[in-house]
Formats: structure tokens, sequence, C-alpha cells
């Protein structure tokens, strides 16, 4: 491994930058270079962000609902 030449963190082999200090290569690894958090977003966050609208979740009645038609279809066919 290697060490950031800013803050000496240890750094993964072919870093192109310093996720302790934000250092990187387009900076010359020099001091005052930021990153942001790299959490990744939520999705949920994400689709509301875009379009306006929250993703809806399926609801347990509906699916016993759609399971419980299922299978009355399947015993029909078998009789």
């Amino acid at each position: 491994m290697t060490h950031c030449p800013h803050c000496g963190a240890e750094l993964k082999q072919g870093a192109t930058f310093c996720p302790h200090c934000g250092s990187d290569k387009n900076t010359s690894w020099k001091e005052g270079a930021e990153y942001s958090d790299l959490e990744t977003p939520d999705y949920e966050e994400i689709v509301e962000n875009e379009f306006g609208e929250k993703k809806k979740k399926t609801s347990p009645l509906t699916i016993v609902a759609v399971v419980i038609i299922v299978l009355a279809f399947m015993a029909a066919m078998v009789l």
C-alpha cells in the first residue's frame, strides 16, 4: 500500500484520491482539496427528486390476495 503525500493515510494501490483528506492527483495532493460524502443516496429519494413521486410500496394484503387468486386458478385448472 502507498500513503497519501498530504495526510499520510494508507491508500489502495492505484488510488486517485485520498478517502481520508480528499487530496487527489488532480490537485497535486495538496492541502485544501475536498471530497463529498461517499455514501450512496437513498433510492426512494432519487425517484422523488427525479420524478416528483415516491415509489409506491405493495401492501401485504395485495400480495396475499394475488397468491389466493393464483392458487384458486391453479386448483380450477387441475379439476
